[in-house]
């Protein structure tokens, strides 16, 4: 885990995870099968001999290296299709962009932890020395950024809680139910299958178009879009990235503020009423 000076974690890996069967990076013959037969997989839109092997933290015995890309946790996106390459591909060593921004220069910890023990160790973050922004602005960009991304999480997992709420609502008898799963869909409606997440933010399964009334994923969507934007220099933010945060932010407040009244007010007279009618009650995952 990589931790910011606050102590909160910015990035995990795991022994657990694994690189895919076959990996791209390291049997593209094989990975050209899978596009031939799922042309939305990842990799698939792009050149296979660009993949660079799927990195995966080893438990064999011995010395390892593993690199931090020094970007945030990638928000999972269901049925996401793969996000554009970076730039400058270069051939089998090429890696999909992350969607989520660049950590900024300050002083991190990397904790490692196995078998039941933790062991830490700092580093730093440097800022590029050819870089001449001034700092007022850096730092704005540093805590615009945060900012937008830790809202586009805050919502992507309402959004996951308010499907679990509609598969709830799935599994129980009671017409009372269908008026009320409407209004939880209308929040939350059910991911597009093969929707892009590239580093942009837009789209990423959320459903609608643009014209739609916002939803918990797009709102989620434009606060990644809006921090995305700002991450292809470390320079102070334009006036339309800075417009593009406050119109992502009150998109945010909006959808926030309904999801907070249906899952719990709404949610609480919905059970009420269920009760006194001798009806199981809904609960779900929050």
């Amino acid at each position: 885990q990589i931790l910011d000076a606050a102590g909160h974690v910015v990035r995990s890996y795991s022994s657990d995870d694994r690189a895919p069967e076959p990996d791209a990076g390291v049997d593209p013959m094989a990975y050209n099968k899978v596009c031939q037969q799922t042309p939305s997989a990842p990799h698939c839109a792009f050149p296979l001999y660009w993949a660079a092997p799927t990195p995966f933290i080893s438990t064999k015995a011995g010395m390892h290296r593993f690199s931090w890309d020094m970007q945030y946790d990638p928000i999972v996106i269901e049925n996401a299709a793969p996000g554009e390459p970076a730039t400058g591909a270069v051939p089998h060593r090429t890696y999909a962009a992350v969607n989520s921004p660049w950590a900024a220069p300050g002083t991190y910890t990397v904790r490692l932890s196995a078998n039941g023990r933790s062991v830490t160790q700092p580093i730093t973050v440097r800022l590029d020395p050819r870089v001449r922004s001034p700092a007022a602005g850096l730092a704005q960009l540093a805590t615009l950024s945060k900012e937008m991304y830790a809202g586009a999480v805050s919502l992507h997992t309402d959004y996951m809680d308010a499907r679990a709420l509609v598969v709830a609502l799935q599994n129980l008898p009671g017409a009372d139910l269908v008026a009320f799963r409407a209004q939880v869909e209308s929040l939350a409606p059910a991911p597009v299958r093969g929707a892009r997440g590239g580093r942009g933010g837009g789209g990423f399964g959320r459903g609608g178009g643009a014209t739609a009334s916002p939803t918990l994923e797009s709102a989620s969507a434009a606060m990644l879009s809006a921090a995305m934007a700002m991450q292809d220099a470390e320079a102070t933010p334009t006036s339309t990235q800075v417009a593009a945060a406050e119109k992502a932010r009150t998109m945010a407040a909006g959808v926030t503020k309904s999801w907070t009244a249906l899952s719990t007010g709404g949610l609480a007279a919905l059970n009420a009423r269920r009760k006194a009618a001798g009806l199981p009650t809904v609960t779900f995952r929050k």
